[in-house]
């Protein structure tokens, strides 16, 4: 007897098999032999589906991120290292392509990020039919049809409608009234919120990735005309959609300054835990970093997609819209008369060939000289932010602390090392002056122990009848506290940007070599020791 196999099998056994198999394996099978690959006769869709089914792969497509509706917060968060290897599909070139190559509707929002495991999407068989006599574009049309039918299912409107509550709990606890409207910091109100995410995780097993057929990777967008319409996320609505050339929105990432944002890894990242708080947005969860969008432009000569930090004469639109850090970048951009005008945007290396390695070197060491100048005056003001204070609670007769300034006023903030009266308009601190306020600061620090110990004053200069709770409760309150609990971190920051900005003086040739073979997607660049910070 005849052994029967998936070559000489009947169609109509064939046809149950191929109804059953996933969208790779239908791929395999047509590539195995002649009659496979006549009967099946695979069309675009079919490889469309086989990519997307590759992207949900450890192996092919790395990481499937969880980004939770009510406040977008996305796991495992944006720069870390489970990035590096994350890939999608675009359904334009149907190619794997870094997350990098595409903006952030096209891989974040929920018809097109990658379904979760388990879900509806992830499990999803081939969608193939047998249509026998008919042109293969004709097929080609037919199926995509029918992928279009399936994602525009009005049996799933109920379920997006759920799940729109669910990510949106905040506006029926307002409508609700009553009790709930004192439910803002209880415990009541993380029950809630646990069971509308619940609610949200099973409905978005089945809607997720519905029409990520209809991705398409940045350099598509382009070829396609898209880029200039402002319709979604690309191109920055906005100020940055007047540019002349194709600037795509990117993923948002932390940074400390400006420099780190356009100089990522150019020095060894600083763990989150030995930086101090920023003045701004007192009490907020994270007030040690700046929120910043990544851009990603299509360079004029080589016509690669680069990220923004590695263009030179950049208006800085590019970077980010409208944000307090980069309104003045004007006082940091380098003017040339030698080039004159340019026109459009040129990458580092397309740079350097039209105009030469010195003009390079010359305004790329302008540029990052600038931009560290910058946070070292940033970190000057939050290293002598509190000494204002102290000076005159202890000097003014009315002061908080005008009764210990024989005692103690006098060894903290008499003969101050700084002489001007504002102190943040002083230059650069020296060692010496950084040295000589650290030592007033434990002084300081002392007193502080010992007016919580209940210190009084021996020689009263005036009437105080307050408390040593009243008093230090008087000064120890918003953001002189910040300054008093993390000064030492301030202090240490300070330091660290003075050598770095030394560095960059004496080593302009090795910072050429960072700005031309540096990697600003690596994940070391935005590693800031998320679980240090967490530990401590």
């Amino acid at each position: 007897m005849s052994v029967i196999s998936l070559h000489n099998a009947p169609l109509e056994i064939l046809l149950i098999i191929l109804d059953n198999v996933d969208p790779i394996s239908l791929i395999n099978l047509a590539q195995t032999c002649q009659t496979l690959r006549a009967t099946i006769r695979p069309t675009r869709i079919n490889f469309l589906q086989r990519l997307l089914a590759l992207e949900l792969i450890p192996e092919y497509g790395g990481i499937a991120p969880l980004l939770r509706g009510r406040d977008s917060q996305i796991s495992p968060p944006m720069g870390s290292k489970d990035w590096k290897s994350n890939k999608y599909a675009c359904g334009g070139c149907l190619k794997l392509l870094p997350h990098t190559r595409f903006d952030n509707h096209n891989i974040l929002r929920l018809d097109l990020r990658k379904p979760p495991p388990g879900s509806r999407e992830a499990n999803r068989l081939a969608e193939w039919w047998f249509i026998d006599r008919w042109d293969d574009s004709v097929r080609a049309r037919i199926f995509q049809h029918r992928i279009h039918i399936r994602a525009r299912d009005e049996s799933l409107a109920d379920v997006r409608k759920r799940y729109h509550e669910a990510i949106h709990p905040w506006d029926s606890m307002r409508q609700a009234g009553g009790i709930n409207q004192f439910l803002w910091a209880g415990n009541m109100e993380a029950e809630i919120l646990a069971a509308n995410d619940r609610i949200a995780s099973d409905h978005e097993l089945l809607i997720c990735g519905l029409r990520r057929h209809s991705r398409r990777c940045i350099e598509c967008i382009f070829l396609r005309g898209d880029w200039h319409r402002n319709k979604n996320s690309i191109n920055n609505a906005g100020r940055a959609g007047s540019l002349p050339y194709p600037v795509i929105t990117g993923r948002k990432l932390d940074f400390y300054n400006l420099f780190d944002r356009c100089f990522p890894n150019l020095f060894h990242p600083v763990p989150r835990a030995e930086m101090g708080r920023r003045f701004y947005y007192y009490g907020a969860h994270d007030n040690k970093t700046y929120h910043l969008t990544m851009r990603i432009l299509r360079c004029g000569g080589c016509a690669k997609w680069n990220e923004a930090l590695q263009f030179r004469f950049l208006p800085f639109d590019a970077y980010e819209e409208v944000h307090f850090l980069t309104r003045a970048i004007d006082k940091y951009l380098v003017q040339d008369a030698e080039l004159g005008e340019l026109r459009e945007p040129r990458c580092n290396r397309c740079f350097l060939k039209e105009h030469g390695m010195a003009a390079f070197r010359r305004h790329l060491v302008a540029f990052a000289r600038s931009l560290m100048v910058d946070a070292l005056k940033k970190a000057q003001y939050q290293v002598l932010f509190g000494w204002d204070k102290l000076r005159d609670d202890f000097r003014l007769p009315f002061g908080d602390y005008a009764n210990y300034w024989v005692e103690y006023g006098k060894s903290i903030v008499s003969e101050f090392p700084i002489q001007g009266e504002d102190l943040v308009t002083e230059p650069f601190l020296t060692t010496h002056q950084l040295d000589e306020l650290s030592q007033r600061f434990t002084c300081f620090t002392s007193f502080v122990e010992r007016m919580y110990q209940g210190l009084r004053p021996v020689r009263p200069a005036i009437s105080d009848i307050r408390t040593n709770e009243e008093i230090m409760a008087s000064t120890m309150d918003s953001w002189f506290r910040v300054w008093y609990d993390d000064y030492h971190l301030y202090e240490k920051t300070y330091r660290r940007l003075q050598d770095q900005l030394k560095w960059i003086e004496q080593h302009e040739l090795e910072v050429v070599s960072y700005a031309l073979e540096a990697d600003p997607w690596g994940p070391e660049s935005w590693d800031l020791g998320w679980e240090v910070e967490e530990e401590s």
